[in-house]
């Protein structure tokens, strides 16, 4: 994988660029490639969760993830960050960590796919926090986008918790599921303030070392035996996590936060592929025609406008 670096352009290419046109499939075929990688690592995570706390959870995740990030970063011979870098890392990661602990515990209660469509509510946060934080202005398009891809979301919805029982849509586990879709957005738009500043290896790093730290008190109280498949499995959630937020970060550092926010919704249409070919689960009627919306709205979104890189630090 190519991590460009490049910052957008400027002078008289740039002023043509604010004139609307199609999108570079590069950040969006990023953006994509990082969702299904992090789509995958999810099942991986639901399978574990069952047999351990949600604290523990988050701590093999984020131990084994900071382990391959530190390959990346020792690969790459990146430079150590300073102190100006290090602190709006550790306040975005109190954001991640509240993400990975109400998104975990929501994937122990409820069905995956209740879970994810609940979690495709992130990319609304995503545009409002971004005209709010960055200062961007999504066009027409991109809210017609996102309001076709909430309302295939909505028809996957009703269908999923009408046919399950109390406790698969407990009041708690949907409370947590849209939570982290709050706290997911926000770490997106903190994110885009930073991938056009920092090393894509050392926002990886630190986005794994400080959820690491921060978890690491209540995941050691937590703490249960487990088994070396355990642990094998804990290691692929480490590398598609890895793979999958170096993909997003390589995406956000050259694209609007409120654009890339739509291709979240393709994380059903994986879902439904994994679940297909690795379980042999046929989707009915109602999935299918909320994929199809959730399609139409990220091929709609691939219209887009160029704006100003963001020249605003978040967090104290």
């Amino acid at each position: 994988m190519s991590l460009d670096m490049t910052r957008p352009a400027s002078g008289p290419a740039a002023g043509r660029a604010h004139r609307p046109t199609l999108a570079s499939p590069g950040p969006a075929v990023l953006a994509i490639a990082g969702i299904f990688l992090l789509s995958v690592m999810d099942g991986v995570i639901k399978f574990v969760a069952e047999t351990h706390s949600t604290p523990q959870v988050a701590l093999m995740r984020y131990l084994a993830g900071g382990a391959m990030a530190f390959l990346v970063f020792a690969a790459l011979r990146t430079p150590r960050p300073d102190r100006a870098t290090l602190r709006p890392h550790a306040w975005r990661s109190v954001v991640v960590i509240a993400t990975a602990l109400t998104f975990f515990y929501a994937l122990a209660t409820l069905p995956l796919a209740v879970v994810l469509a609940l979690s495709f509510t992130s990319p609304i946060f995503i545009a409002l926090f971004a005209g709010l934080i960055l200062g961007e202005r999504p066009g027409r398009s991109v809210l017609t986008a996102i309001g076709l891809g909430f309302i295939g979301v909505l028809v996957v919805l009703s269908h999923q918790i009408t046919s399950a029982d109390a406790t698969e849509t407990s009041h708690l586990g949907i409370a947590a599921a849209l939570i982290s879709a709050v706290t997911y957005a926000l770490s997106m738009v903190v994110l885009k303030s930073r991938a056009s500043r920092d090393p894509l290896a050392t926002i990886v790093l630190l986005q794994n070392v400080f959820p690491a730290l921060l978890v690491a008190p209540f995941g050691l109280l937590a703490w249960t035996a487990t088994d070396w498949k355990e642990l094998v499995l804990m290691l692929a959630i480490g590398a598609l996590g890895t793979g999958g937020h170096l993909c997003l970060a390589s995406a956000y550092r050259s694209e609007e936060a409120s654009r890339l926010g739509v291709y979240e919704y393709t994380a059903f249409i994986w879902a439904i592929a994994i679940g297909f070919f690795a379980f042999g689960e046929v989707p009915g009627f109602g999935t299918l025609l909320g994929a199809g919306l959730i399609i139409g709205g990220a091929l709609l979104a691939s219209r887009r406008r160029r704006l100003p890189e963001p020249e605003v630090d978040v967090g104290p």
